[in-house]
């Protein structure tokens, strides 16, 4: 167990700004609030809320909400220990458990120490040890400077087949847990299960999360005549999911925050080089195809994506293919043509790093890209070959899902192909028909609000009233409306805690509420209901809320006079004939109802 006074040592040394800001750059004060684009579900008006007040966030489109550690909880994916180990980190906080320190197990914890321990081994052996001598020499011919490879913590992997895994068992961890993080692999012989470092003899090039984390490696060969993959990367792993992660993206983040703009290269060696030269907003796919989910990472830090591939077949295939990820995410994207035989590493100790540069901002549109090599590579003296760059060009604006930029697009296109506007934009408008009826849409893009459950609106924000304007309205609704008037059980429960405690306590003993709860608690702490009349006193707002549970409990009592057998039709009148009265009473405001009120209470009593 984490002592609580712990967690609240770490919960206020974490601004909830300041922790949310680090993971959505994009996050701007709008009054008295911070707002921005949730990163929970998709959507185009920012209703994602932080109130730095009470420390607290909700989002008022999907439901999520919370305090610091819930929103690294959702954020990462993690459970609730795990968030307060980052966020101690983070504060610089040792945690001291109550009953002595936790095993080690497969969890991410672990996992990342792992990773951190394998990324610092590697490191010192390439910086020092005699094994890592010809890696030295290596990088030394590549021509990069020792402050890069201590920055991005570049490392050699040992020609050892347990030089690791020895280090690591003695260091405490188990071999599953090795397996769990990928370094190592396990091997059945003699009817028994033994492991070897899945990384040996190459250069080690550590993946970090968006935070810096070490959560997997990718090892590259130094001699091509060598056997094997030129590049071995960690398996999938709890931590690792390469469909996910792009190389130097936690160095390159804040710049590209700035720039509004990601420069994607090819390999670690090519990012390297273009932040040794002041390219900072560069990142790196590693090698494998870029995936939707690299589109929506970059979607949240930038609005144009530049595309630096290498200059062969396959390059130019992958920009394209890269562009109508890029495009689909509503992102703008550029593509660098690089000399034959070029990437970013030769050419900038070539040509300096102004020959890069200068093709990064002469890049032309992916449109543009796209016509130009297909047009090279098809006879467009031919109506066949002119026709399918027609196609090209259409299948990649039907990619784009702003009709604003798709009609910019179709213009530029039909420019291009030297065809009317019009006539391209009935061939793009039948092809969308074509595909409509197998018209895909990704998990991310589904809807958050249909699983969210809703709660009655008066009653939050009569909650919210009470937790802003607590010391004027609490005597109000203290004496004058019974908790079980609220219908929704988590509103009532809420109303009657706070009827004895202060609104503190919900942000103290957060985490002692269920999940639901807790995202009722986030929405009335983040900021006052846009139903709330500005210009109407806080003791007079409560006052209407409170006739207007009244009333409705007076007709449900109404209601239920009907259905009760035990009464005559005379004491039935009667009481039907007083619920009448007493609602005429509450619809002429607070003074005329107030007697009403305490005769009413005064009988329940």
């Amino acid at each position: 167990m984490i002592p609580k006074e712990t967690i609240e040592e770490i919960r206020s040394r974490c601004n909830v700004v300041e922790v949310v800001g680090s993971y959505l750059p994009q996050l701007r004060r709008r009054g008295s609030t911070f707002k921005c684009n949730c990163p929970f579900h998709q959507e185009k008006t920012p209703s994602f809320t932080v109130n730095e007040t009470r420390q607290i966030f909700h989002c008022f489109g999907c439901g999520a909400g919370g305090d610091v550690f819930r929103f690294v909880m959702d954020y990462e994916k993690i459970d609730f220990v795990t968030a307060v180990k980052i966020l101690a980190e983070r504060a610089g906080v040792e945690i001291t458990y109550e009953g002595g320190e936790p095993e080690n197990s497969g969890d991410k914890d672990s996992l990342f120490k792992i990773h951190r321990d394998a990324a610092a081994f590697y490191h010192r052996l390439l910086m020092e040890g005699v094994e890592g001598a010809e890696a030295r020499r290596y990088l030394e011919e590549r021509d990069l400077p020792l402050e890069m490879l201590k920055e991005f913590q570049v490392g050699f992997a040992p020609n050892e087949w347990d030089g690791l895994m020895k280090r690591a068992l003695k260091k405490g961890y188990t071999s599953e847990q090795l397996e769990a993080a990928g370094v190592v692999v396990p091997s059945e012989r003699d009817g028994k299960v033994h492991y070897y470092d899945r990384f040996r003899n190459r250069i080690m090039f550590p993946i970090c999360d968006p935070m810096g984390r070490v959560i997997g490696f990718s090892g590259r060969i130094m001699n091509k005549a060598e056997k094997g993959a030129k590049y071995v990367n960690s398996p999938e792993s709890l931590l690792f999911h390469k469909s996910q992660v792009l190389f130097a993206f936690d160095k390159a983040r804040k710049p590209i925050v700035e720039a509004r703009q990601a420069i994607v290269v090819e390999g670690q060696i090519d990012a390297i080089r273009c932040h040794q030269v002041g390219l900072n907003n560069v990142v790196a796919s590693q090698g494998t195809a870029l995936t939707e989910s690299h589109a929506r990472l970059i979607k949240r830090y930038a609005d144009e994506v530049i595309l630096v591939l290498d200059a062969d077949a396959a390059g130019i295939k992958a920009a394209l293919a890269s562009s109508e990820i890029f495009i689909a995410a509503e992102l703008s994207v550029r593509v660098v043509t690089l000399p034959e035989k070029e990437d970013p590493d030769s050419l900038i100790k070539k040509s300096g790093a102004e020959a890069l540069i200068e093709r990064v901002k002469e890049a032309p549109s992916a449109l543009d890209f796209l016509i130009d090599c297909l047009g090279q590579k098809e006879n467009m003296g031919t109506e066949a070959g002119r026709m399918r760059v027609v196609q090209a060009a259409i299948n990649l604006i039907n990619q784009c899902p702003s009709a604003a930029r798709r009609d910019s697009m179709i213009h530029r296109a039909a420019d291009l192909l030297n065809i009317s506007s019009s006539a391209f934009s009935q061939d793009l408008r039948r092809d969308q028909r074509k595909q409509r009826p197998a018209s895909r849409r990704s998990e991310n893009e589904q809807p958050a609000l249909s699983s969210q459950k809703t709660y009655p609106r008066q009653e939050t924000s009569l909650l919210e009233l009470l937790v802003h304007h607590y010391h004027d309205v609490h005597p109000l609704v203290h004496d004058f409306l019974p908790a079980h008037y609220l219908t929704d059980p988590i509103c009532r429960d809420l109303l009657e805690l706070l009827m004895v405690d202060l609104p503190e306590v919900l942000t103290a003993s957060f985490h002692d509420f269920d999940e639901e709860t807790q995202k009722v608690i986030s929405r009335i702490q983040v900021e006052e209901s846009r139903a709330i009349d500005a210009e109407t006193l806080p003791i007079e707002l409560a006052q209407q809320y409170i006739l207007l549970f009244w009333k409705r409990q007076l007709e449900r009592d109404r209601g239920a006079l009907v259905q009760r057998t035990d009464l005559s039709n005379e004491e039935r009148f009667k009481e039907v004939t007083c619920i009448k009265h007493d609602l005429h009473s509450l619809s002429k405001g607070w003074s005329q109802a107030l007697p009403i009120l305490e005769a009413r209470l005064h009988t329940d009593l």
